[in-house]
């Protein structure tokens, strides 16, 4: 299993930086790995019920049979109301922290993931969660989920997951956490007792010569975990190309349910082409999201991430094209059956039909690799390399290759325009590493900083370009925004101080309308 924290080297850290909030922070580890040291006690642990799984085996095979593509579901979604108020314990630290602590068990889970229902982190606060091989999630603080209320937690492996709430004696009581589902994983999605590449033989890894071509378009995808299920989908440009991380799957998947604490996990893909093998390191998940539309007659729907991937994660906006010509052969991007990133290719122009109510594209057989469950919401990508469709169902596997149905883009765009703008039937992607946050700014003579390196205080004044309503924020080494400021005035100045923080590298970033500055800060004490 991937090894989900280890220390990162400083150079490492500074490779990471983005202009968004972490959703791991490369930094600190729970007290509860150090429980005797801290005089915590053992978390009391709340044993959820059993689950048939040899039912739910039967309804999954059900649902295939009748050609639906997902979710792909692999776990059982428990509902529970777990909160500071009725489980767990606090503990008093030396120094008058306090630290609350629940251990969750799902027996014979092969992984637990869950979601707050009620997610209130004061700043300073932090929260952890971790399984009994010391692999960890955090730590979460205030702004991981971008501020909502609440957010969901990937997977840990194992039947057993340990929840930590740490927080300053000063911010007592201001903490609210509620647990309000919890999910039985009853299929090894991480690949703990068996080896990857449990979708069809027929699929391709990424890496493989095969997908050279379509680079681009493989780093902007990712898969879903909704609850107990799994879809796949795309990081989507816009005419503005502001790398608003906007995210195209399928409304199958939402099936009138939330999405604001779904987990998208971005780059999961074998480093090599055969064996398959998983990656190593910190898996590269974003927290929470807000659907902006739906449409089921394409069977669309377009969210907005919580934040944006960070810049190290190499990743990808794809183009589009929103006209009416069927493409001459395509190819298909996704996470089948719930496994690491494979790629499909058919070499005949696809049809236009109609499927479940929907306008698609119809592939009548893939030429090489297939679509399961876990497919659904997984981009179409037409000879141009430009997104024409979201997959939405069929009868494709690697036994029956056949009839395969996505949801137009063309049939979308009237609902997506509103968001992603009016520039024309087509647009290329955004490579956001080549010309992200530091690459497609306004002048870095915007603002200047002093002093620079600072001990903590430093004072920002505005140029004489700036005019008109701006707004600044102070970015950690691991993308979180630390301080934000707005100003509708020339010549303003502001005095911030950071002497809460940790030394290191920090990025100032000034925004006014679709222009950004980025100057960096070090601080040295």
């Amino acid at each position: 299993m991937n090894v989900l924290y280890s220390a990162l080297s400083v150079a490492t850290v500074i490779t990471a930086l983005s202009p968004a909030f972490a959703q791991l922070d490369p930094a600190g580890e729970p007290l509860g790995y150090h429980r005797i040291d801290h005089g915590l006690p053992h978390a009391p642990v709340r044993v959820m019920p059993p689950v048939d799984v040899p039912a739910l085996m039967a309804e999954d095979e059900a649902r295939i049979a009748a050609g639906i593509k997902g979710p792909w579901r692999f776990g059982f979604d428990h509902a529970t109301d777990l909160s500071m108020e009725n489980s767990g314990v606090w503990s008093v630290l030396s120094n008058g922290d306090r630290v609350w602590q629940l251990g969750i068990e799902c027996p014979g889970a092969y992984s637990i993931n869950f979601e707050f229902h009620t997610y209130q982190v004061p700043e300073g606060a932090r929260v952890f969660v971790y399984n009994t091989m010391s692999e960890h999630y955090g730590p979460y603080t205030a702004a991981t989920n971008g501020g909502r209320p609440s957010m969901g937690v990937g997977q840990l492996g194992g039947d057993r997951i340990t929840i930590e709430y740490y927080e300053p004696a000063a911010l007592a009581g201001a903490g609210a956490l509620r647990i309000g589902q919890v999910t039985h994983a009853y299929r090894d999605v991480l690949g703990l007792t068996k080896g990857l590449n449990d979708s069809g033989p027929c699929n391709n890894n990424v890496i493989c010569p095969e997908g050279d071509p379509w680079r681009d378009q493989i780093r902007s995808v990712a898969m879903i975990t909704a609850g107990g299920g799994l879809c796949t989908g795309q990081l989507v440009n816009n005419c503005a190309q502001d790398s608003t991380p906007y995210f195209l799957t399928a409304n199958h998947c939402v099936n009138g349910g939330s999405v604001s604490n779904w987990v998208f996990r971005f780059r999961w893909e074998s480093p090599t082409c055969t064996p398959t093998a998983n990656t190593t390191g910190l898996p590269k998940n974003v927290n929470g999201s807000t659907l902006l539309v739906t449409n089921p007659g394409s069977d669309m729907a377009l969210l907005e991430l919580n934040s944006r991937p960070q810049t190290g994660w190499n990743t990808f906006y794809t183009g589009w094209d929103k006209s009416t010509t069927a493409a001459t052969s395509v190819t298909a991007i996704h996470h089948p059956a719930g496994d690491i990133k494979k790629i499909s290719f058919e070499e005949q122009p696809v049809s236009s039909q109609n499927y479940g109510g929907a306008q698609c594209w119809r592939v009548a057989a893939w030429d090489d690799g297939t679509t399961e469950g876990g497919s659904s919401g997984s981009g179409l990508w037409n000879q141009n390399g430009l997104l024409v469709g979201q997959l939405f169902g069929g009868q494709a596997n690697c036994t029956t290759n056949i009839n395969d149905y996505y949801g137009k883009f063309n049939v979308s765009y009237p609902f997506l325009q509103q968001y992603l703008g009016n520039c024309g039937n087509t647009l290329e992607g955004l490579n956001y590493v080549a010309a992200g946050m530091a690459d497609r700014v306004g002048s870095p003579n915007a603002f200047t900083i002093f002093p620079n390196p600072t001990a903590g205080a430093f004072t920002i004044s505005w140029a004489g370009t700036v005019q008109g309503a701006a707004a600044l924020m102070v970015l950690d080494p691991v993308g979180r925004v630390v301080v934000s400021r707005s100003t509708s005035a020339v010549g303003e100045r502001f005095v911030l101080d950071l002497s809460d923080q940790a030394d290191g590298l920090y990025l100032i970033e000034l925004r006014q309308g679709q222009q950004r500055s980025v100057q960096r800060l070090v601080l040295q004490r």
